[in-house]
């Protein structure tokens, strides 16, 4: 796995299904009070804390943290780092039976993506996609748009709405809601066309999914 897919994964495994059964394996470390609620079954740690995976090479670190196994987890001032990644939010909550992650103020980057950011996104982890809208805009690639749909596993992303996107000497822009560019990532490299190829044009339904 890489980029976009194998950071989601993991956070997947982190934050997923098997919360529960997995969160023996983890290493806690509070930053201040950990408090757990026996009536509701879910545990806070106001001053926040670290998760550790050592086993995945996994660390989650927040300004606060609340959860509840097989529920949700609920994170501010959230930080993810994984081997070659990094992914931070001001806030994160992931809706585990719905395998969904809803994150505002995020910074992403990998070796597809520096210094991703939009005010808000989704990440559907079952289907290897996330949504970024609200002042959309990437230090390499040099991008900005309104929405832009990442194919985690194709490493493709679809930017709809105005947009404009710069290499080298060459910009090319979009205005308007009909607005579209596409971008694959092969070989270190990025190809961009403001055709869309017939089996990128669903991307744009997974827009709706985020407000």
């Amino acid at each position: 796995m890489r980029g976009h897919t194998r950071l989601l994964l993991a956070l997947a495994l982190l934050l997923g299904p098997t919360w529960g059964a997995r969160f023996a394996s983890f290493s806690v470390e509070p930053f201040g009070t950990q408090r757990v609620n026996l009536d509701t079954g879910v545990t806070t740690l106001p001053q926040g804390g670290i998760l550790v995976d050592n086993e995945n090479g996994l660390r989650l670190k927040a300004s606060y943290l609340e959860y509840k196994e097989g529920s949700f987890v609920r994170a501010r001032g959230a930080e993810l780092l994984s081997e070659g990644e990094s992914f931070v939010a001001q806030s994160l909550e992931h809706d585990i039976p719905k395998q969904e992650a809803r994150f505002t103020g995020l910074s992403f980057s990998n070796p597809d993506f520096k210094g991703l950011k939009a005010e808000r996104a989704l990440a559907l982890f079952a289907h290897d996609i996330v949504v970024l809208k609200g002042k959309v805009q990437a230090e390499s690639p040099r991008l900005q748009a309104e929405t832009l749909v990442v194919n985690l596993k194709d490493r493709e992303a679809l930017a709809l709405g105005s947009f404009t996107y710069q290499e080298g000497k060459a910009t090319l822009r979009g205005q308007g809601a009909g607005a579209r560019l596409y971008l694959r990532f092969v070989s270190g490299k990025v190809q961009a066309t403001t055709k869309v190829p017939p089996g990128a044009t669903p991307l744009a339904q997974y827009a709706l999914r985020l407000p």
